[in-house]
């Protein structure tokens, strides 16, 4: 019964099918694409769920691999750069930790592991920094190497592992960063009365939200803490807040901030708020709800 966005695809479902891909069975995909019998399709997605659900345990066991040797590495490279190396790997999810290993430490990164006598890597960066240009310069020792500026692939021979580890620490040196800036550009400031739920009929016209099109972000200042319940279904760790918004009450969600409860701020208190606005879908039932990028006391 839930709408369906560009959000809740490219969250929900695109990286479910991505997991075909990245564990080689590509067909599954597209037979559920093409496929015009409906119970193929159901059996199809089953077999994919489960794929990516490989996936997922795949790339946990790659960041326990990953986070142990990172801090040495970033040291290795002088803090521009993370390269993790490990036969352990599956190649399905090296894009997954690299991309994640940049999450973590704000550095351009790499992940690389071995199939038979092939080492293949992928790499994603941050902070302005390209990658085409920085890979192009160890063009000679890849057997081939692609994608975009901020993700890319390459492979070599196992062989020359030790001179690529050579040229990395000749060019590590000469990345430039960016500033490793939190800022947040907030795209309007919503008074109180603004907030009810017919705000959402001006924010659909926004989609489809992406890459260069992210979800419009709100400041609202001193909305009345209503409510406030912590929340989880195995560890109760995340926060609902219902805010006093005047007509309406708006519920509020703050992932895995339920810890700032009756510490940063309690029930009653007024509070200024960054956030999203989205659709909540329960037993059938859709409702706006606030999801919490930050909050402070109001003044």
């Amino acid at each position: 019964g839930e709408r369906l966005t560009s959000s809740k695809l490219s969250w929900n479902i695109i990286p479910v099918l991505n997991a075909t891909g990245r564990l080689g069975k590509p067909e599954l995909g597209v037979n559920l694409f093409i496929t015009e019998d409906s119970k193929e399709r159901e059996n199809i997605a089953s077999k994919i769920i489960e794929l990516n659900q490989e996936r997922k345990e795949l790339g946990a066991r790659a960041w326990e691999i990953g986070s142990k040797k990172a801090e040495r590495n970033l040291n290795k490279y002088k803090g521009k750069l993370c390269v993790i190396v490990d036969e352990e790997i599956n190649r399905g999810v090296s894009g997954i930790l690299a991309g994640r290993l940049v999450q973590n430490y704000s550095v351009p990164s790499m992940a690389i592991t071995f199939v038979d006598d092939i080492a293949i890597g992928s790499m994603r960066s941050c902070r302005g920094f390209s990658i085409t240009p920085f890979l192009d310069q160890m063009s000679d020792i890849f057997l081939n190497h692609g994608g975009h500026n901020f993700a890319a692939g390459f492979s070599f021979s196992k062989e020359k592992l030790n001179e690529f580890f050579k040229r990395l620490e000749l060019l590590a040196p000469t990345i430039e960063l960016e500033a490793d800036s939190e800022e947040i550009k907030i795209d309007a400031e919503l008074p109180a009365p603004y907030l009810t739920p017919n705000i959402l009929k001006i924010i659909d016209k926004f989609e489809p939200y992406g890459e260069s099109n992210p979800e419009l972000t709100f400041i609202s200042k001193n909305l009345k803490i209503q409510d406030a319940t912590i929340m989880g279904k195995t560890e109760k760790k995340h926060l609902k807040l219902i805010l006093d918004c005047g007509t309406s009450k708006w519920p509020a969600i703050f992932w895995s901030e339920g810890e700032r409860l009756n510490k940063d701020f309690c029930k009653g208190d007024s509070i200024d708020i960054l956030y999203q606005i989205q659709r909540n879908t329960f037993n059938m039932t859709e409702t706006p709800q606030i999801v919490l990028t930050e909050t402070y006391r109001s003044l």
